[in-house]
């Protein structure tokens, strides 16, 4: 169960380990995105949560016996802090660098928050490391893809304690389920590190295939997208237009000489008095 905390503006939903000590709000560099992750600290446990906002134009909330309205939820996730050091890692490929070093970020200073929450066991997952007190560490492909695979493996089987089945189709194999598990973790990780991770685990993931595939002709939904698509009047070529074909009696009117006649219009005109 989570513990719920209040403020003037939002509403957070935090494990309950968390309601036991203080904790802050930090800004680091998502995985994937390459863009600003919200991430809750827990300071007494030393344990890193995603915040995951829900914003809603309409809403309230029941807090206890207070109702809050026009506010933000956030919930947080517990997040493991190697998915966040590795695009550090990536940055730093070919040599061993003290970790402090490497978490060095001019954008987003709380990185170095990020050291305290390994241990030289934990680098070790996604690393060489040698031993030392700074943390001297090098990226090793190799062993985080190996990692990468048991976090696709922990996943499939929560799905599957939790009855979890994705596009609520109850008889998927194996292979799905690995499938299905491998896009959640590649959320946290970078695209070349996705298809790495598919590659051996021997899955594709729908959105690489939908990629590759050409692009479809949209389909026309009314007459007047059929009509948009027809070239505009005038806009043939000239030369190419071919004369319409006239009937015997319009061919017997059009050789009439019509010259000192009245049009036909002329006799529905307004007489002026």
């Amino acid at each position: 169960m989570g513990t719920t905390y209040e403020s003037s503006s939002a509403v957070f939903i935090l494990p309950d380990d968390c309601s036991k000590s203080e904790g802050q709000i930090l800004k680091l560099l998502h995985p994937k995105e390459n863009q600003t992750c919200i991430a809750y600290f827990c300071t007494g446990t030393k344990s890193l949560n995603e915040l995951l906002s829900v914003k809603e134009k309409y809403v309230s909330w029941f807090v206890d016996e207070n109702v809050l309205g026009d506010t933000r939820l956030n919930v947080g996730t517990p997040l493991d802090p190697l998915f966040m050091i590795i695009p550090y890692l990536l940055r730093n490929i070919d040599k061993y660098s003290p970790l402090a070093q490497i978490l060095v970020d001019e954008k987003y200073p709380s990185a170095i928050v990020l050291e305290d929450l390994v241990s030289e066991s934990d680098l070790s997952c996604v690393a060489d490391v040698k031993p030392s007190l700074d943390k001297i560490i090098k990226f090793n492909k190799a062993k985080t893809l190996d990692w990468l695979s048991e976090k696709v493996e922990k996943v499939v089987a929560a799905m599957k304690k939790c009855s979890v089945s994705p596009g609520f189709n109850s008889t998927l194999s194996d292979a799905d389920y690995t499938k299905y598990a491998c896009g959640i973790v590649s959320d946290y990780i970078s695209s070349s590190l996705s298809v790495d991770l598919q590659e051996k685990l021997g899955v594709k993931l729908s959105v690489d295939c939908d990629e590759e595939k050409p692009a479809k002709k949209p389909k026309l939904s009314n007459k007047a997208d059929h009509d948009a698509c027809k070239p505009a009047k005038g806009s043939m070529p000239k030369g190419k237009e071919k004369a319409p074909k006239l009937t015997k009696g319009q061919k017997q009117l059009a050789s009439v000489n019509t010259k000192g006649m009245k049009s036909m219009s002329s006799f529905f005109k307004k007489v002026e008095k």
